[in-house]
């Protein structure tokens, strides 16, 4: 069984068909840190829950399966996923969480064009995760990404995180501390939670909106919203 290293958690994790192999080549560990996180997907079970009129591959359902449990153990390690693109920017990393068809991916894309990509790297365009370590707080590529194909193993000092919202003209606010938890809880894992897995996640959230800054950036998919976000962003406000 093949052994990774995901957000710095030696991990053990057995697949049954080869997609998740693929993705996960980059995080391939050899050293000799016994695994922390282990478990196998049964193969009859996602047979079984597979229809062939899905638009994915069997082993694409079995990523998401493997996502869902990789996502809930990692709370035990000061660590939680938000559904977001999560870029590195001037060695910040940057998240942009949104709803369904808001365009946080295209959102990105814009930085990218806007100011290069040998500036803008995308750590992972779906499923970044965010870890208390070392004292401070990184964000990390995982190869749990959604499908898009688009994932770095690499991590990099958090630097903010925005929310999206669509709208006519560009605009953007830093939010107050309690209007975040329940932008964060809706992008974040929440379902089949025992009482011990809902304390770890909460226990982190609430760390993670202490310790640093959020925004809502109200944008269209004009460039002129990536201007105004990254000079908000870097200004240090």
């Amino acid at each position: 069984m093949p052994i990774y290293k995901i957000a710095d958690i030696v991990c053990k994790l057995k697949s049954n068909f080869k997609e998740f192999e693929s993705k996960a080549k980059d995080y391939q560990y050899f050293g000799d840190d016994p695994p922390l996180i282990k478990f196998t997907i049964r193969e009859d079970y996602v047979r079984q829950k597979y229809d062939d009129k899905m638009l994915m591959s069997i082993g694409g359902l079995e990523n998401i399966f493997m996502s869902d449990i990789f996502n809930k153990k990692i709370l035990k390690f000061n660590a939680i996923f938000l559904h977001s693109s999560a870029i590195i920017y001037k060695e910040k990393a940057y998240l942009f969480s949104a709803d369904p068809g808001v365009g946080k991916s295209t959102h990105t894309k814009l930085w990218i064009k806007k100011f290069g990509a040998e500036n803008v790297q995308i750590i992972n365009d779906d499923k970044p995760i965010i870890r208390f370590i070392d004292n401070d707080w990184y964000v990390y590529g995982s190869p749990f990404d959604g499908g898009s194909g688009v994932n770095t193993n690499t991590r990099a000092k958090l630097g903010g995180i925005v929310f999206l919202e669509r709208a006519q003209t560009n605009s953007i606010v830093k939010l107050n501390k309690k209007d975040v938890f329940p932008m964060l809880y809706k992008n974040t894992i929440k379902l089949s939670l025992d009482d011990e897995y809902a304390d770890y996640m909460l226990t982190t959230a609430d760390k993670l909106i202490i310790e640093n800054n959020f925004y809502l950036l109200k944008c269209n998919t004009d460039i002129e919203s990536t201007e105004i976000c990254e000079k908000f962003l870097t200004d240090g406000r």
